[in-house]
Formats: structure tokens, C-alpha cells, sequence
């Protein structure tokens, strides 16, 4: 009986999450056309992908609106739902008080960096074999408070609210049924919801990562630092490529590259001769014995959850057919 009871808790919560994803995806949506509707005023054919005659600061709200709102929705649902149950969320934010463990962040900064000229390899790849187009990066402002405000949305909101929703909610959830379970589940949630199949598995290796940081300290704040370090140095490689010239943009990024590597390099190092893996909490193994039932046989027979991913992982898969 039990047992029984464990299981039921599990679908329940697969099925939350994916009512949550549609929260996010719906609100999101929505607050699409509302901005679109808008940007008409300034101009008929104006659309968030073509912003005709749209101010820039506005574009730089709509950039802080949009990512934040649907994540907030999806973490508000989920915590009130499990509010008046024994699994209801309690989360911290206190920063690590050791200041050797932010060594790490240089570490994962080299390792994200590793994973982006992978994912530029495979996009080259895809565009060769398949359909696939790599997606138009975004055009940053000329105005140096638009500027700011499109740092805010793209480095700073993601950071903060998808930290709270992926880690604070669905992994947090997750992890009646295991560490390892709950990071690799909500690490292909985060990486379907990025939508793009050719960054999908760096997304991945990320999300794993910030899912350790998450567990191994109790708390967000670390993933916190973390997504925003690694969103900051993407802004700053794109600051390069289209405020640069071309010569300026080439040096700068190679400076950047060789900064971060050899950050990674000389913080990997130090990390293993002061043995500071030690100081987090203990990492489970891959195999948790904490609940030996069948928990993908019991994600796959939660209706909800199946259609949910199933749907995503063919919507990140269409753009290889055209």
C-alpha cells in the first residue's frame, strides 16, 4: 500500500510539472501577441521578429517581461499545489560562506564555453544534412539604457527565475525519488523548453550542472551565479560580434576565450589540489537505491507528462524537416 501511494505521488507530481510547462508556454503566448498587438501602434507590420518603428526601450521591457511572467506563473502554480502537503517548498538563498567554492564558477564558465563550439559544430552539421537553420541571434540595442535593460532580460531575469522554477520547483519535487533522478528529469525539461535541438545537449550538460550546485549546497543562490556568469559571458561574445568590427570583434573574442579558459584551467587545478569536492555536500551515486520502483515507468504512464514532452521534443525536432 504504500508503495502504492508513493507511486501515485510521483505521477502526481510528473503531472504537475507538465501543467506547469503549459502555464509557462500559454502565458507566454499570450503575452506575445498582447506586446505584438502593441508594437502595432507604432507600425502595421510590426512583430516581436521584426520590430518596425517599435522604440528600442520598449523592445528592452518587453525582453524583461516576457521571460519572467510565464516563469513566475509556472513556480507560483506548482508551490500552491503542493502547499498543504508534506512535500511543500522551502527554499534557500543563502550564498555559500566558503569562498573557495566560487572557484567553481571559472570551471563551469570553461566548461559552458567547450559545450558552445560544440553546439556551433552540430549546427553546422544540421544545416548541411537537414533543414535546420540556425536561429538569428538578437539584435542588440544602440541606446546605452536599452542596452541595460536587454542585459537585464537576457542575463540577469532567465538567471533568477529559471532558477526558481526548474531547480526550486521541478527538481526540488523530484527529489523524494532521488538526486540523480530529479536533476536529469528537469534538466530535459529545461533543455526542451530552450526549443533550439542543436543547443539542446550543451543546455543539457548545463542544466545538470546547475542542478549539482543546486543540490550540493541546499540552496539556488549558487545556480544562480552560475546561469547568470555563463548568460553574461554569452552577452559579452555578442556584444563583440555586432558592436565590433570586424578586426576588433576577432581580438576580443579570442582575448575572451583564452581569459576563460585559462580561468577554467588554472581553477581546476587549484580545486583538486585543495580538494575542495569535499566541502560540498555528498554527491549520490547514478544508481539511488532510496526508491527501487520503476519511476520512467511511472513518468510514462502520467498522461500528461508523456504529452507534454513527447509534444515538446517533436516541436524541437520540426526544424530538421523543414
Amino acid at each position: 500500500m504504500a508503495k502504492r501511494r508513493q507511486g501515485d505521488r510521483l505521477k502526481y507530481v510528473a503531472n504537475l510539472t507538465a501543467l506547469a510547462a503549459w502555464v509557462y508556454l500559454g502565458s507566454t503566448a499570450l503575452l506575445r501577441l498582447g506586446a505584438e498587438k502593441l508594437f502595432g501602434f507604432f507600425h502595421a507590420s510590426a512583430t516581436l521578429d521584426n520590430p518596425i518603428a517599435v522604440p528600442e526601450w520598449i523592445l528592452g521591457i518587453c525582453n524583461l517581461i516576457l521571460p519572467a511572467a510565464g516563469l513566475i506563473l509556472a513556480f507560483g502554480m506548482m508551490k500552491a499545489a503542493v502547499r498543504n502537503s508534506s512535500m511543500r517548498l522551502h527554499i534557500s538563498f543563502d550564498l555559500p560562506r566558503k569562498g573557495e567554492l566560487w572557484l567553481f564558477v571559472p570551471v563551469f564558465l570553461g566548461i559552458s564555453l567547450a559545450c558552445s563550439l560544440g553546439t556551433s559544430t552540430l549546427q553546422r552539421f544540421l544545416e548541411s544534412y537537414t533543414s535546420y537553420q540556425t536561429p538569428e541571434s538578437v539584435r542588440l540595442p544602440k541606446s546605452g539604457f536599452a542596452m541595460l535593460l536587454y542585459f537585464l532580460g537576457i542575463c540577469v531575469i532567465p538567471a533568477i527565475f529559471e532558477e526558481l522554477f526548474v531547480r526550486g520547483a521541478v527538481q526540488k519535487l523530484l527529489s523524494h525519488w532521488g538526486a540523480w533522478f530529479s536533476i536529469v528529469v528537469s534538466s530535459v525539461l529545461f533543455s526542451l523548453l530552450h526549443q533550439d535541438i542543436a543547443q539542446m545537449p550543451a543546455t543539457f550538460v548545463a542544466s545538470v550542472l546547475m542542478g549539482l550546485a543546486a543540490y550540493c549546497t541546499g540552496s539556488l543562490a549558487a545556480g544562480m551565479v552560475v546561469h547568470l556568469a555563463n548568460n553574461t559571458m554569452s552577452f559579452c561574445f555578442l556584444y563583440a560580434t555586432q558592436k565590433l568590427d570586424g578586426v576588433s570583434a576577432f581580438g576580443l573574442t579570442v582575448y575572451l576565450t583564452m581569459i576563460f579558459c585559462g580561468a577554467a584551467v588554472g581553477c581546476a587545478v587549484v580545486i583538486h589540489r585543495k580538494k575542495l569536492m569535499r566541502l560540498f555536500k555528498p554527491i549520490p551515486r547514478v544508481y539511488d537505491p532510496k526508491n527501487r520502483q520503476s519511476r520512467l515507468e511511472r513518468l510514462l504512464t502520467s498522461p500528461l507528462f508523456l504529452l507534454t514532452f513527447v509534444g515538446l521534443a517533436i516541436r524541437a525536432a520540426l526544424p530538421l524537416f523543414g
